[in-house]
């Protein structure tokens, strides 16, 4: 009796979480005493289907309405505006500004430019195109593009799953898993996916945070749409199917009072 009662004491303890395992960056080379150079921090290309916010601005708004009074129409949120005698169907104005979506070919419409490939591009540089092409028509115009649709989704054994938006087209690992509520105990730190698909093509990575190296990884920074999948432990796993240890858990508050009984009535 003394024997069974030992075995199912001690049983449970064996899939206890260690505190190691609860750890993040707890492996490999300590931290540097002073500031290291940022490694793989790549700027954002546009891609097919991308959703930008484009907006031109003149000393004379007149001028520039036509480009911010334009674009892709939304049911039920459009507006006609009168400019030089034009009429204008608008889409969702953005911050004095419009969305234009990517197409297949990696080019957006816009009035008077007509079609402007920005496939690959980053929001920057495609700033400075749009900026030269439009000094054709207009005096010193001012372009600002963002990127609408950059978000990340979080999956797996973290406090709270879901799809994020990111606004300042900058996000890394550590950053994502914050805004899924972090890591649970019952995470696998060791095996983070990341599923990145750019330009046509699906990459694979996955990422272990207990080791400081994931810093140097070039999936530690996310891009745009990047899914993040935690798997969870195995002590987990084992402990939410395996009928055994089921049983176990309900028996061993009975086994506990049993011997206590014989105990006290020998």
């Amino acid at each position: 009796m003394k024997k069974l009662l030992l075995f199912v004491l001690i049983l449970p303890l064996v899939s206890c979480v260690k505190h190691r395992q609860l750890l993040s960056l707890n492996e490999g080379r300590a931290f540097p005493d002073s500031p290291v150079a940022i490694q793989h921090q790549t700027s954002i290309s546009i891609q097919p289907g991308d959703l930008l916010a484009i907006s031109v601005q003149t000393v004379d708004p007149a001028v520039s309405a036509p480009f911010n009074f334009g674009g892709i129409p939304t049911a039920g949120n459009e507006q006609k505006v009168e400019t030089s005698g034009i009429q204008i169907t608008s889409a969702q104005n953005i911050g004095g500004g419009l969305s234009y979506l990517v197409d297949a070919n990696g080019e957006i419409n816009m009035p008077m430019l007509g079609k402007v490939k920005l496939n690959g591009l980053t929001t920057l540089q495609s700033r400075d195109t749009l900026t030269r092409q439009l000094s054709k028509y207009l005096n010193s115009p001012i372009v600002n593009v963002r990127l609408l649709n950059f978000k990340i989704t979080v999956l797996g054994e973290v406090g709270h799953s879901g799809s994020f938006p990111v606004e300042n087209e900058r996000i890394n690992i550590l950053q994502a898993l914050g805004l899924a509520g972090d890591f649970t105990p019952y995470s696998n730190r060791e095996r983070v996916l990341v599923i990145r698909e750019i330009q046509g093509k699906r990459e694979f990575a996955y990422l272990n945070l207990h080791n400081r190296e994931v810093f140097n990884s070039p999936f530690f920074y996310l891009q745009p749409n990047d899914v993040v999948y935690v798997e969870a432990a195995r002590y987990k796993v084992a402990a939410t199917s395996d009928e055994l240890t089921k049983y176990i858990q309900w028996g061993l508050p009975i086994v506990s009072a049993l011997s206590i009984i014989i105990t006290l009535t020998r």
